[in-house]
């Protein structure tokens, strides 16, 4: 049995919130005039059995007859790109697998095969690995790039400079399966540990620029030092993430944003 249900609709910033009444999470497509008319004339169901019960997987349109990641698919893309994809085996990946996040910039094409095995091995590592470290990729449909973003949870030193490294993000041309190829290889390098060389990571990797921010070094004061890691300290009006070993998803990072405006020279 499957019911429609209402929606209300947000614009927050550049992203178009969609609360389906009797769901529990928003979805979120990207802001624009013309998406947002698209979207208000829509109402969505979810089928509802055991599984999307829990999962919600993904907003159906009856007016559309499509799911709103193909909605917004085709509005950058178009539907005729979509359709002859589809006949090629590919399938509109959820790069993050939120299926109710359907900005652009988390929405490309995928062999559904490809599909399978990403999350049979690469997703699991990301999830198994977010107590270390949170791993994104990003499509930038504006620049035709694709962006991996990580942030540590734990204190991770560079093997060069042995420094706390904060966030990295590394830049990439436009192909989705090397990105995803080399997110797999540096997840699982980071799960086990292993000490990260910048210059090995350009022999290795095949991004195309790259950028490293390193934690701020700060003394803590004896109270301080009890916090468990995801507590804030703060310091001249700054705010601070205390990072350490943790086996517990409560106070770490899930994900940064990418960086905008950053191209190929």
């Amino acid at each position: 049995m499957e019911k429609e249900k209402q929606v209300t609709l947000e614009v927050w910033n550049d992203k178009i919130s969609i609360n389906i009444i009797g769901t529990k999470k928003l979805a979120f497509v990207d802001y624009t005039p013309e998406m947002y008319d698209l979207i208000r004339n829509a109402r969505f169901r979810i089928p509802e059995t055991a599984d999307t019960i829990a999962n919600y997987k993904y907003p159906y349109s009856n007016e559309y007859k499509k799911t709103l990641h193909q909605i917004s698919f085709d509005f950058y893309f178009g539907e005729e790109l979509r359709k002859d994809a589809y006949s090629k085996g590919y399938i509109i990946e959820h790069l993050d697998n939120d299926g109710f996040n359907c900005s652009i910039s988390n929405l490309f094409l995928l062999k559904k095969i490809k599909n399978t095995y990403k999350g049979w091995h690469f997703d699991k590592v990301i999830d198994n690995s977010k107590h270390i470290a949170a791993l994104r990729i990003y499509h930038i449909f504006e620049n035709k790039t694709f962006q991996i973003a990580i942030a540590f949870n734990e204190i991770y030193r560079n093997n060069h400079s042995g420094k706390t490294l904060d966030k990295i993000r590394l830049l990439y041309s436009y192909n989705y399966e090397i990105v995803l190829q080399d997110a797999e290889l540096i997840i699982e390098a980071i799960s086990n540990r292993e000490n990260i060389n910048f210059e090995r990571w350009k022999e290795i990797y095949r991004f195309k620029d790259i950028r490293v921010d390193y934690e701020h070094e700060i003394e803590l004061t004896e109270e301080e030092k009890q916090q468990p890691p995801g507590s804030l300290v703060f310091r001249d009006g700054h705010c601070y993430l205390l990072v350490g070993i943790t086996d517990t998803s409560v106070g770490l990072i899930t994900s940064i944003p990418y960086d905008k405006d950053w191209n190929i020279d």
